[in-house]
């Protein structure tokens, strides 16, 4: 069963976060002006969702997606203008204006690198993007799935700091922004970050003018592993919401959603560029996950896949065992079931935006693709990751 809740809630719009209001197929360009933060802000968009208490869903010509409350809206107004998401060049002009001053853009084949940090290391990003980018859709191509490819670059924006990386974010992060070293974000579809290469215990001093040796000397080294990682997880989820893979603010559930953008993730720090392979053994959430074995409820499958709880304890313990378990039910998915899992995906990718799924409906779905039986596909589960190393 799936319901529609009838009202729209106020919440930081980052990858863990879904919001259920009732669809609206509306097509006219519309023109609403907001009161937010003190602040008169006027959206230019198309309508996505409308919920039934006046609140509103609306993607601007930037591809931002606006969370608006009845009480927020000051003017409405719409027209017969067909709706068109601003070009690339568009794009730039629209996001320079928008950044701090200081800001330049780095361009690839398929990603803005916006930086106000050293031109190597906004180079290097862009490289790790595209490695990401091609290698993604040919995971996917090689397992009988040609996915959409953007329309328009994606962007990834690459502050000098952690400081004023923090202080951009705050509006989205609050607080977490200080513990966070880069996110994607469902409002804004970008993936924001700061210059790693300045980062607590790589042992270097950040500089304008490193080369792209000095980047690639910081980042191959062991105490990097963490940051490569996040930057590719980040990029993960970015294009998995950009290819039809998955919808943004659609009930996508989080063992999957972070499951796979770490099964992305692992870097390889023998290469000198960070990463190129996908799908190695995450040497984070393998001892995770074998310790989590020791105390493992029997359950542990069914609260993965029912909901999404287990990611949002308060205890960091138990959100790890929750990560770990993510990981190693899609690593064995894939390998063991990779048709049944891509199937599985292509049903996920075809839910509605903001319709959320009662835990019945997630394990049924779940069930379709893989078994009806939960604890021989657990036994199974177990026995296959208890062999890996």
């Amino acid at each position: 069963m799936r319901k529609r809740v009838r009202g729209m809630r106020k919440q930081y719009l980052v990858t863990c976060v879904v919001l259920f209001v009732a669809v609206s197929p509306v097509p006219a360009l519309e023109y609403i002006k907001i009161k937010r933060n003190n602040r008169v802000v006027s959206v230019t968009g198309q309508v996505v969702v409308e919920a039934q208490d006046g609140g509103v869903l609306i993607e601007d010509r930037m591809g931002v997606l606006w969370a608006i409350q009845p009480q927020e809206s000051i003017a409405r107004e719409k027209d017969e203008l067909p709706f068109q998401r601003f070009d690339a060049s568009q794009i730039q002009e629209r996001l320079l204006a928008e950044l701090p001053e200081g800001f330049r853009i780095f361009t690839t084949a398929h990603y803005l690198v916006c930086y106000n940090t050293s031109t190597p290391y906004a180079q290097w990003c862009g490289s790790l993007y595209e490695r990401l980018y091609r290698g993604f859709f040919t995971f996917w191509k090689n397992r009988g799935w040609i996915l959409k490819e953007p329309e328009r670059p994606l962007i990834a924006v690459v502050f000098d700091d952690q400081e004023s990386y923090a202080a951009y974010a705050d509006e989205e992060l609050g607080s977490a922004a200080d513990v966070i070293i880069g996110y994607y974000s469902l409002q804004s579809n970008r993936v924001m970050m700061y210059d790693l290469t300045g980062a607590d215990g790589l042992g270097f001093r950040r500089s304008r003018a490193s080369t792209a040796k000095h980047v690639n000397r910081i980042l191959s080294q062991p105490a990097a592993e963490r940051t490569v990682a996040t930057i590719i997880h980040e990029a993960t989820h970015q294009l998995a919401f950009n290819c039809g893979l998955q919808i943004r603010y659609a009930d996508n559930p989080l063992w999957l959603s972070e499951g796979l953008a770490i099964y992305f993730e692992t870097p390889d720090l023998k290469n000198s560029r960070g990463w190129r392979r996908i799908g190695s053994v995450s040497r984070v959430r393998l001892p995770e996950f074998r310790q989590y074995l020791l105390d493992r409820p029997d359950n542990s499958l069914l609260t993965l896949i029912a909901d999404d709880r287990r990611f949002r304890q308060p205890s960091v313990r138990q959100r790890n065992q929750a990560y770990a378990e993510a990981w190693a039910l899609n690593y064995f998915l894939i390998r063991r079931y990779p048709r049944e899992f891509v199937s599985y995906v292509k049903v996920l990718s075809a839910k509605a935006p903001l319709v959320q799924d009662e835990k019945e409906h997630r394990i049924a779905e779940f069930k379709a693709a893989f078994s009806n039986d939960l604890e021989k596909l657990d036994a199974q589960f177990l026995r296959f990751m208890k062999r890996v190393k």
